[in-house]
């Protein structure tokens, strides 16, 4: 008897909604790993599990059962940082994946400042600590500043930029061990961002059979960053944190020179975690901070960006970075074909740009609301996005 064939999804939030419709749309029965029973996703899948999507071990124990009922052809997440127990899983069922050495380099923060360090990549100084007082002295080493970050985990939970070391008090401390799940911290130098440019991008590469690919790369708005744009003027009157993400403009504006530096760090980056060694394809995003220095990685994680960069403006523009990876994890060959249906923008000359309201108290990106817009100009498709906000006219 034949089994249906399944697509198993990690996430199901919103920004997952466009990647279960296309599964659905290609005819397979669809998975959904998410600890909310009640998610967006949920309505289209076939089987639900409400595990914590970073919950290995009981998604483990799950595919066991769902293998016995559906023939899984993938598994795979989108815009969600879960990419460690997907691999593990895909390894698991025999699937098409990347190495979980990999993901979990990736996924711990200190771990990619590690392989990269050791390639020559250039890093900021950094040490993971397990004890405030370990903290405050690799701090004072700094000079008394810098950042204190989680080790594994995203949108600024747990972040905290400090000017001395008085800073560093015992509630900083434990919020950034408690957003995370190792039990340690990320003590780093502070990056000194240009100020002559928006400093923040946000990168997505794909690699096949060992070789890296260009697929995009998006300018990421902070509140220093306002200044550049005359229709955010009175955006916000309130001080926003300084590292809480405003929105993004898709595509980045940079000089070639810029992109050519990034292009090549990204891929000596991705050459040192072991992206060379990787058969098929599987993508990779780094997200870049402009300095005096050159441009610096931040982090690298394999998977699509977030903050409705995948899942809504290079949409807007024309392309489908979901259904290309959904393809790639079904094991399908990178060729001019499936390039031009999902990697190739049909709106290339197009930008579209999110807005996000955001809680004037606000101490990392959780809990946004965001708008699109998108116009042939960079500033009308920002002002398009904004006046969508001020309206309460949402992406899902």
């Amino acid at each position: 008897m034949n089994k249906p064939q399944a697509i198993w999804l990690f996430a199901g939030g919103p920004m997952q909604a466009s990647a279960a419709q296309s599964i659905v749309a290609l005819g397979y029965k669809l998975i959904v790993t998410d600890l909310n029973p009640e998610c967006v996703c949920a309505p289209y899948a076939d089987a639900f599990l409400a595990f914590d999507t970073f919950d290995v071990e009981s998604n483990q124990a799950a595919a066991n059962d769902l293998a016995q009922r559906y023939e899984i052809r993938a598994v795979v997440t989108l815009a969600a940082d879960c990419h460690h127990t997907v691999a593990v899983i895909s390894q698991q069922l025999g699937l098409h994946g990347i190495s979980p050495d990999i993901s979990r380099a990736c996924r711990q923060k200190n771990l990619t400042r590690d392989i990269l360090t050791k390639a020559g990549i250039p890093q900021p100084k950094f040490k993971c600590v397990q004890s405030l007082t370990e903290a405050q002295a690799f701090l004072s080493e700094l000079g008394g500043q810098g950042v204190i970050k989680a080790t594994d985990n995203s949108a600024s939970r747990g972040f905290a930029k400090l000017n001395a070391v008085s800073e560093l008090t015992e509630s900083v401390f434990h919020a950034a061990v408690a957003a995370g799940t190792t039990g340690h911290a990320l003590v780093e130098e502070a990056l000194i961002p240009r100020d002559d440019c928006i400093s923040e991008l946000s990168v997505e590469t794909v690699w096949f059979n060992g070789e890296m690919y260009w697929l995009n790369w998006v300018d990421r708005l902070f509140a220093p960053d306002l200044k550049f744009f005359p229709a955010l003027a009175g955006y916000k009157e309130e001080k926003l944190n300084w590292g809480v993400e405003v929105g993004h403009i898709n595509p980045a504006q940079h000089p070639v020179a810029v992109k050519d530096e990034v292009h090549a760090q990204i891929k000596a980056a991705g050459l040192a975690l072991g992206m060379g060694q990787q058969a098929g394809g599987h993508v990779l995003k780094a997200d870049i901070m402009l300095t005096e220095a050159g441009p610096m990685i931040i982090e690298m994680t394999p998977r699509l960006s977030g903050g409705w960069d995948s899942s809504a403006t290079t949409p807007a523009r024309g392309a489908d970075f979901q259904g290309g990876i959904i393809e790639l994890a079904l094991g399908k060959p990178l060729d001019l074909a499936l390039w031009h249906r999902h990697f190739e923008f049909q709106n290339a000359n197009l930008y579209a740009a999110i807005v996000a309201s955001i809680s004037p108290d606000a101490k990392d990106c959780v809990g946004r609301q965001f708008a699109l817009g998108s116009d042939f100009s960079r500033e009308q498709a920002l002002q398009v996005s904004l006046s969508n906000l001020k309206e309460k006219k949402h992406v899902l």
